[in-house]
């Protein structure tokens, strides 16, 4: 019995110590177990299939075959729909794929890619088209990743019939542009402690372009991308780099800050733009909460932060919950203030930061709730994450003497607190002439 078998390898592979192994060993081992696990996917999708066909799913009380294999198998629901998909394609079809799958020469991904893209094919293609599309097929399998099969496989009918491949390809995009509009979906779930989730799908397309302009907030390769513990100090040791996924979600919180808002939809006359309530007291004082209009708190620090933007409007409010002043875009720097001090700052004032001046902020050197205005001189540009720094620490900026842009780092960091000036302010100075 296969069962007996299974056993028999199991027990095998329980009671191998990775640390007596060579290197070569280690690597052939690996290797032999993802064979070994793709051969038991397969077998689970042809049991899958019996299953279905004996009606088992029905008779053990379960709504669905992929409900009965989650729950025979203790798998995810995800997991056993990607296996229970895999019995739905043509049987008659891919029979060397579905052959050396069940042997582990294939893995579950590459051999599930591959018979997706046989059972595509159009329904006039022969049987020899459709075995050049399979024998292709296994041949780019040995030598690319799922990734590269996959787009491979959506454009195979280039290889068996070139002379329609357009038109087919076309009608092919049409339908998957049309199923991924329909099954486009987001879900903001709150998580608590001022965190909530997004989840969702979006069509390709859509999907490359949010990916894109998130990937160019987030470039490794930019001197402002590299991050600095609130609490280190500047040596070397104290830098570090954020991993991939942390950099694309601080770039989703860049994006939407500086979404514009005169693009908004317009409901009752009233942009959809957020509103920030807050006692004016706690403004001065950067103690104490705000309120979004969505009934979101956020720290007073945030609050003033988020008002140097153009998407959010302050309200500020009395001792008695009335508002005082609702802000409006004289609080912030128009777009002649904004060339102004592009000329002049050049892009993030932070020194070390290459952050280009589309990609900063306007930031009130004295704040506007200290009664600092809203001038060129009162302003400095600094990109997304220096911007939050300077309001959410002790670091300070100021205007110099000679109308540049300084950092002060607190005394913890530089006890001297010597200001700091980005390079690009650096004047060269003249060498000393040589006596002859």
């Amino acid at each position: 019995m296969i069962s007996d078998q299974v056993a028999a390898l199991l027990e095998e592979s329980s009671t191998l110590e990775p640390w007596t192994l060579t290197d070569r060993e280690i690597r052939a081992e690996l290797q032999a177990a993802a064979q070994a696990a793709s051969a038991l996917q397969a077998l689970t999708v042809r049991l899958t299939a019996a299953a279905e066909d004996r009606g088992l799913p029905r008779e053990d009380g379960c709504t669905s075959p992929t409900a009965w294999l989650a729950s025979t198998t203790n798998v995810s629901r995800r997991e056993a729909s990607k296996l229970v998909s895999l019995t739905r394609l043509d049987p008659t079809r891919g029979a060397v794929t579905r052959e050396r799958w069940s042997t582990g020469r294939l893995t579950t991904e590459q051999a599930h890619i591959i018979l997706k893209a046989l059972d595509a094919l159009p329904e006039w293609f022969v049987d020899e088209q459709h075995d050049d599309a399979e024998a292709t097929l296994l041949e780019h399998a040995s030598e690319f990743g799922a990734d590269d099969l996959r787009r491979l496989a959506n454009r195979i009918v280039e290889v068996v019939d070139p002379d329609s491949a357009d038109e087919i390809i076309g009608a092919q995009l049409e339908r998957q542009e049309k199923q991924a509009w329909d099954e486009t979906h987001l879900t903001i779930t709150r998580m608590g402690k001022g965190r909530s989730s997004i989840r969702g799908v979006l069509p390709d397309v859509q999907a490359d372009m949010l990916k894109t302009v998130l990937e160019g907030l987030a470039s490794p390769r930019r001197d402002g991308a590299v991050f600095r513990d609130v609490d280190g100090d500047h040596s070397d040791a104290e830098i570090g780099r954020l991993d991939h996924a942390r950099r694309m979600g601080l770039a989703l919180c860049e994006l939407v800050e500086h979404l514009p808002s005169d693009c908004f939809p317009q409901a009752g006359g009233v942009a959809a733009t957020v509103t920030i309530s807050m006692k004016h007291d706690d403004l001065v004082r950067d103690l104490g909460r705000a309120m979004l209009s969505t009934d979101t708190g956020l720290s007073a620090s945030q609050a003033r932060r988020l008002a140097c933007n153009a998407g959010i409007i302050p309200m500020v409010l009395d001792g008695a919950s009335q508002p005082m002043d609702v802000g409006r875009r004289k609080r912030l720097h128009d777009q002649h203030q904004r060339a102004a001090l592009t000329k002049r700052d050049g892009g993030c004032s932070w020194k070390g930061c290459d952050r280009p001046p589309g990609w900063c902020e306007a930031h009130h050197l004295v704040p506007w709730s200290h009664g600092g205005d809203t001038s060129v001189d009162n302003g400095a540009l600094f990109c997304f994450f220096h911007h939050h720094l300077l309001h959410d620490s002790d670091w300070q900026a100021r205007l110099s003497h000679d109308g540049v842009v300084e950092v002060i780092p607190p005394p913890r960091i530089d006890p001297q607190q010597r200001p700091l000036r980005h390079a690009r302010h650096v004047k060269h100075r003249p060498r000393a002439l040589e006596p002859a």
